[in-house]
């Protein structure tokens, strides 16, 4: 059963580990100096490590449903991990990386019925108001959903603004936080803009 994990550590290995420039040996020398940090879904078809073909060392990562961030609480693991990487690992960007189709997205605007989904994803309620409020009773099902996934990245983005570490390193001018989506369905990469108030593909700009 396990046996496609297995084979795929075997062809890690022999790129990673074999031959003059294999870079794990070195990282395991000289310990990781990665530049992003990047709070993704769980969704096994969005995996940050797959969609961006990242090497070794390329960047940290926390996993969460939906890719939400919950406001700030000490002793979290996403507080340890936001600490670790922005004050002791001085990572440049933070990438909050949600996606297009996602089962958490989909389990709020639905009102799942499974208390220990909703204990987490009900912390995205603001987002899900603000899609209802894009649509203005005037959207399909699938374009609240989409809307809701957009404004759930954007609230984790407030969010992530409430840990110490984040604006330690805001204030320092030392870090970006990003929002990006990753359409599934297109094979794209969108990043919010501020400055046209919407996302917009990566794959345009030049």
């Amino acid at each position: 059963m396990t046996e496609k994990l297995l084979s795929g550590f075997r062809k890690f290995r022999s790129e990673h580990y074999d031959g003059h420039n294999a870079i794990m040996p070195r990282l395991v020398q000289d310990g990781q100096d990665p530049d992003y940090f990047v709070i993704s879904c769980i969704d096994s078809r969005s995996n940050p490590g797959t969609i961006f073909c990242a090497e070794p060392g390329a960047f940290l990562a926390h996993k969460a449903m939906g890719a939400i961030v919950r406001p700030y609480h000490k002793g979290t693991a996403l507080a340890a991990a936001l600490q670790f990487a922005l004050i002791h690992n001085k990572v440049k960007d933070v990438i909050v990386l949600g996606h297009t189709g996602c089962g958490a997205i989909e389990s709020l605007v639905n009102k799942i019925n499974d208390d220990e989904i909703r204990s987490f994803i009900d912390v995205a309620q603001q987002g899900l108001q603000h899609a209802q409020e894009r649509c203005a009773n005037a959207c399909t099902h699938d374009e609240l959903l989409r809307y809701t996934e957009e404004e759930i990245v954007l609230q984790s983005v407030a969010n992530l603004k409430t840990y110490p570490s984040v604006t330690q390193a805001l204030s320092e001018n030392r870090v970006n936080i990003r929002p990006w989506l990753f359409d599934m369905e297109h094979g794209d990469l969108m990043e919010y803009s501020y400055d046209q108030k919407k996302f917009i593909s990566l794959m345009e700009v030049k």
